[in-house]
């Protein structure tokens, strides 16, 4: 008797704990899949950071406020490590047969990522800034219209620089002492596109390029480089390398040969300041550095979701992709909420297509030829920085401006 009670105690457990299961199986499938692949190792970790925190707390306060259609959302995200081809074909096939519903990043590669999330049905929305990206679209919208760049590309800051930099001195009380430009950039096409660009623009204003230098990423010893410059004095240094530790090496060594003696010259650096690590890198070296970035902050909102963040991480964020990404997300949830259904590609996919939406970043309008956000000031402006006593001031265009343009410490 004793052993037929304890038999059926064991069948009613069993019974009890599959139903249990069963139960958490259906919660976990009724669930929405966010995927997103992101540098959450190598050089670009820093900025992969702030992407992941921005994606966490963006799911965290829709979960908390009863989810999107009432589903809760799950964060499913992938190193993309150094944005080798290898590591993003990887991720994207591991959350592809996950079944994520819609892949979000700030960053992920120049053209790789948009081909390989382009093969799926998901909605891609990426800010690789990258024409590489766009092209991929416009030349195929019908198998790659899923994929979505919610920033301008890379050229945007070449005709930005050219047309805002020589406009700097008068700004600052300073005089350019001649006509002439070194480009130091990185093998690259984020880089080197925007950087020809530049050149070619300048050109056209009457300045001379002097120093023309492309490298690869890695540089640990810049002297010879600062020997050019040394040697022809070009009132503008542009730098043109993605990497953070490049620039911080870069402006550390020019602030060695340059800060006591002086130098009659602008250093200009595209976006890369941006990424954290930059200035944990170069320290006080850094003061004085001009940069643009065209994923800025414009929002009257973002002190409030500044402080929120703080709350939740126990810090302010460190950069700006802390906020753009966040609005990605948000004409995602948008076009969901449109369409009244998570995988109905089709539909969601139309509906960002025909997005209007005014975030951190500005007011986000896609192209409809290639599917990137247009840019400019009623757009997505591009922002100008400048660091002052150790911190990205913003000093540009004047209708965001915060504060004035110094004279960098190392023009005597």
């Amino acid at each position: 008797m004793f052993r037929s009670y304890k038999l059926l105690f064991v069948i009613l457990l069993v019974v009890v704990l599959g139903l249990f299961f069963t139960g958490c199986g259906g919660a976990d499938e009724d669930a929405i899949k966010l995927g997103a692949p992101i540098p959450m190792t190598g050089p670009f970790a820093s900025d992969g950071e702030q992407m992941q925190k921005a994606l966490e707390m963006a799911i965290a306060e829709k979960n908390e406020a009863g989810g999107l259609l009432g589903r809760q959302i799950v964060f499913m995200p992938g190193d993309v490590g150094a944005l080798e081809a290898e590591k993003i074909k990887a991720v994207g096939e591991r959350l592809s047969g996950e079944g994520i519903d819609v892949a979000i990043t700030g960053y992920a590669d120049s053209g790789v990522d948009a081909r390989v999330f382009g093969e799926y049905d998901m909605p891609y929305l990426h800010a690789d800034a990258m024409t590489e990206s766009t092209e991929i679209v416009a030349m195929d919208i019908d198998k790659y219209g899923n994929v979505f760049q919610f920033c301008p590309s890379e050229i945007s800051y070449g005709y930005n620089t050219a047309e805002l930099l020589f406009t700097l001195p008068a700004m600052m009380g300073w005089e350019e002492p001649n006509k002439k430009i070194a480009a130091i950039r990185a093998d690259y096409s984020y880089n080197v596109l925007a950087s020809d660009v530049f050149i070619a623009e300048a050109q056209k204003q009457g300045y001379e390029t002097v120093v023309d230098e492309i490298v690869q990423f890695g540089i640990v010893e810049w002297g010879p480089i600062l020997s050019k410059i040394a040697e022809t004095q070009p009132a503008y240094i542009t730098f043109w390398i993605l990497d953070p530790a490049d620039a911080a090496r870069f402006i550390i060594q020019f602030d060695e040969r340059f800060g006591d003696g002086g130098y009659d010259g602008l250093v200009y650096m595209q976006y890369t300041p941006n990424i954290p690590e930059f200035l944990e890198l170069a320290g006080t070296s850094a003061s004085g550095v001009i940069w643009s970035t065209s994923v800025g902050v414009v929002s009257s909102d973002a002190p409030a979701y500044a402080e929120r963040w703080e709350a939740r991480f126990g810090e302010e964020p460190k950069a700006t992709y802390a906020y753009s990404v966040r609005d990605a997300f948000e004409i995602w949830v948008a076009a969901v909420e449109k369409a009244g259904c998570v995988d109905c590609f089709d539909e969601i996919i139309a509906n960002i297509r025909a997005t209007d939406y005014t975030g951190f970043s500005g007011r986000y309008v896609f192209n409809p030829v290639d599917q990137q956000a247009l840019f400019g000031d009623d757009y997505i402006p591009t922002l100008w920085y400048q660091v002052q006593n150790g911190e990205h001031m913003l000093t540009g265009p004047e209708a965001f401006s915060m504060v004035n343009y110094i004279v960098p410490p190392w023009v005597k």
